[in-house]
């Protein structure tokens, strides 16, 4: 199992600044950056949110049509997310918890009968389970944008490459 840091692609290295020619994989397949294509299964605001993201990257120039899977789960997050700010926001971050005695008492003849009382031996107040649910969705939604270089200090550590201006005075001395 490999250590350290996860590798970062030759392309990222490039746009931090960081690319070194005696570490650049020169074996690593091509990709040509593209939007890729909508998933079938995606609908609503789960789609919406794809082709967001997607053009937001594509505009960058670092997605590729390979980049769908993980377009497509940072999409599917978002939209549970709303889902579940839906929920609390009708529910409430908190509820409070009772718990009542139940009570088995036994008849003259033999038969034996359940009666749940109303008394409460214990009250406390509980976060949502949908909270819990909303906060890992924002988790994953966050390690998603990171990767695409879409937060605020992911983007900030990318530099623009400039095109190379040619040296007329290097074709004139090549002769080109």
């Amino acid at each position: 199992m490999p250590r350290g840091r996860p590798r970062q692609p030759d392309e990222l290295k490039k746009a931090k600044g960081t690319l070194q020619a005696c570490r650049v994989n020169k074996d690593q397949p091509a990709v040509n950056p593209g939007m890729p294509e909508i998933p079938l299964g995606l609908t609503g605001l789960a789609k919406k949110k794809f082709i967001e993201l997607a053009q937001e990257l594509v505009q960058m120039k670092v997605v590729t049509p390979h980049d769908r899977l993980i377009l497509e789960q940072v999409s599917k997050e978002w939209a549970l997310f709303k889902e579940l700010e839906k929920v609390l926001k009708k529910d409430g971050l908190f509820y409070n918890s009772r718990i009542t005695e139940t009570i088995t008492e036994e008849l003259p003849d033999g038969e034996k009968v359940t009666k749940t009382k109303e008394k409460v031996t214990k009250t406390s107040v509980r976060a949502h389970p949908a909270l819990t649910a909303r906060n890992q969705c924002w988790a994953n939604i966050m390690k998603g944008l990171q990767e695409c270089g879409l937060t605020p200090s992911t983007r900030s550590k990318l530099k623009v490459v400039k095109k190379e201006e040619s040296n007329p005075f290097a074709k004139m001395m090549s002769g080109s």
